[in-house]
């Protein structure tokens, strides 16, 4: 075997992560925008609760949102004397 054989370096790295992705717009029917702003209301319930809201809302064409929104405004008007 040649002493005098040359090897070619191996290629460079690259440092970091590169360019980053094309700024895209994102599809705007991933979620219904509301009137109003909307913030978060963190409350347990029963898994069959949460089941049994679920299911109704997606039997209605609705969203588990609207059917407790509906449910607490009215049972907050039938409180009124």
């Amino acid at each position: 075997m040649p002493k005098n054989t040359k090897i070619a370096p191996p290629p460079k790295k690259n440092i970091g992560k590169g360019k980053p992705p094309p700024v895209s717009n994102p599809s705007e029917n991933l979620g219904k925008k509301m009137d109003e702003e909307s913030i978060a209301l963190n409350f347990r319930v029963s898994a069959e609760f949460r089941k049994r809201l679920r299911q109704y809302a997606l039997d209605n064409d609705t969203s588990a949102v609207q059917v407790m929104m509906k449910a607490v405004e009215q049972y907050i008007g039938s409180q009124k004397l």
